[in-house]
Parts: C-alpha cells; structure tokens; sequence
C-alpha cells in the first residue's frame, strides 16, 4: 500500500526538523516536501500532490487560515491539519471555516499531531467503505 504523502508547513525550522522523522518513520507517511509559509505551499502544493498538509497558524507572508482555502482549491481531497502554539475556541472555529479539518496545539507533541493523521485517514478508510 502507498504512503500517503505530507506537506509540512511551518515557518519554524526545528519544528519542521522535529515532526519530519516522525513522519518518515512512520508505516504509514512520508514527507514529500516542507514549506516556511503559506504561500510556499500553495507554491509546492500542485506538483507535491500531499494527501496530509500540516499547517502552522502564525507565518509571515501567508499564514495557515489565509492559506488552508487556497490549498483546498488547489488539492479538493487534501486533509488540513493545523498544529499552532495558539489553542483558543477562536482559532478552532476560524480554522473549520477555513476548511481545516483538525487543530493540534503544539504544546501536546508531535505524537499527537501523529495520531490525529491516523484517526483523518483512518475516517477516510471508514467513509470509503460505507460508500461501497
């Protein structure tokens, strides 16, 4: 079975130097490319064809919320995670209007962050099922 392939996105270079390894050692995920902001991403975004897009909330030139739509038209079928040191009931709700399909605070770790990919796939697995 094929990875499913991960867009990092996170204007913090050890973020990305710390969630990478989990990623790629993972059964299940590989990175396929990593992004400083948004607009890097949306750059990236059509040739990588990522099935997962971690997103960090706070970036200069774009940040996650402004870029989550614009990734979504790019990539339709794309899962959005944001994985943000700003946890507030606002943040939540300004990412689902965004399109978002999960925050992550960073505080709780990148396993975490792990685990919440697999429960996104995991309900795609679900859904594809039910539809067959």
């Amino acid at each position: 079975m094929a990875k499913s392939r991960v867009l990092l996105v996170d204007d913090n270079l050890d973020i990305r130097k710390g969630v990478r390894p989990l990623f790629d050692s993972h059964p299940k995920f590989e990175v396929c490319g990593e992004a400083a902001h948004g607009g890097e991403a949306v750059e990236k975004a059509p040739s990588l064809r990522p099935d997962l897009i971690i997103l960090d909330l706070v970036m200069p030139v774009m940040n996650g919320l402004e870029a989550a739509p614009l990734l979504i038209k790019i990539l339709p079928k794309v899962w959005i995670i944001l994985f943000t040191s700003h946890h507030l009931s606002e943040v939540e709700r300004l990412s689902r209007a965004a399109g978002i399909h999960a925050v992550v605070p960073k505080h709780k770790g990148a396993t975490h962050l792990i685990a919440q990919a697999e429960a996104l796939f995991a309900q795609k697995a679900s859904l594809c099922k039910k539809a067959s």
